[in-house]
Formats: structure tokens, sequence, C-alpha cells
């Protein structure tokens, strides 16, 4: 499962991800991550929450950066959910663009039964069609 919040900055978008990565970990069985490209937010969080700043790690792209969702998925089969918040951000790149990283990334979430939460940054009007079937 995918779901995205799409719109523009001050929407109330990284809100909504924090309520539901905190609640969600409350009833999960399994491992939740919190990915984001700033520190800011690890204090909102459960402290049952894997944060993981990006700017640790060499990420450009979207190419590189599903590789690295890859991994996290690959190396620890109890990942029940993923936030990424600020999907644009993190990879540079334009909503529009980003067709084939979703494209894995429904692989990803199907083969290793993970959620994804993303939130993306952009005009509302304007939402790329193939990102639209999971708003």
């Amino acid at each position: 499962m995918i779901k995205v919040f799409y719109g523009r900055k001050g929407m109330g978008k990284t809100k909504q991800m924090l309520e539901n990565a905190n609640n969600i970990v409350k009833n999960s069985s399994g491992n939740v991550v919190y990915i984001d490209d700033s520190s800011e937010l690890s204090v909102k969080l459960s402290h049952k929450i894997r944060f993981v700043n990006i700017l640790d790690y060499p990420i450009f792209g979207s190419e590189a950066f599903l590789g690295f969702l890859c991994g996290v998925a690959s190396q620890n089969y109890d990942i029940e959910t993923i936030f990424i918040d600020g999907l644009t951000y993190i990879i540079h790149q334009s909503p529009e663009s980003l067709k084939e990283f979703f494209d894995g990334l429904e692989k990803i979430a199907e083969k290793n039964n993970v959620h994804f939460y993303i939130s993306i940054n952009g005009d509302e009007t304007m939402i790329p069609e193939f990102i639209q079937k999971y708003i």
C-alpha cells in the first residue's frame, strides 16, 4: 500500500505524517521507519519509531533512493510501515519525473508487505496522473 500526501508547503502534510506514524506504531506488531532530510522531527516521534536522517547517507536521485529503500526493506522483515517526509526534497527531482520510482515502490510494497506513507510538495491542482491513485 502506498499513500501520498500531496500539497503546497504549509498545508499540514508533515503534521499528518507525524500523527499517522505515532498512531500506527501504537498498534503495530512490526517496525515503523520515518525518513526525513532533517533531524528536527525526531523529537516529535515515538521512541518506538526508527528515525532515519537521509542526509547521513550519500543518496542522490530517485534511483539511488529506491535502492536504499530496497535495502531497508530487505534487511529487516519486521518492517511494516515506512514514512518518507518530503520526497522531492530528499531526491531533488520534480513529482512529474517519478513514474519509475513509484513503479519500483509498488514492487517493494507488494513483495515485502510494507506500507508507504509519502509527503510530496507541489501544486495540488497539478498532481501527476500516476500519483493520483495514491492520494
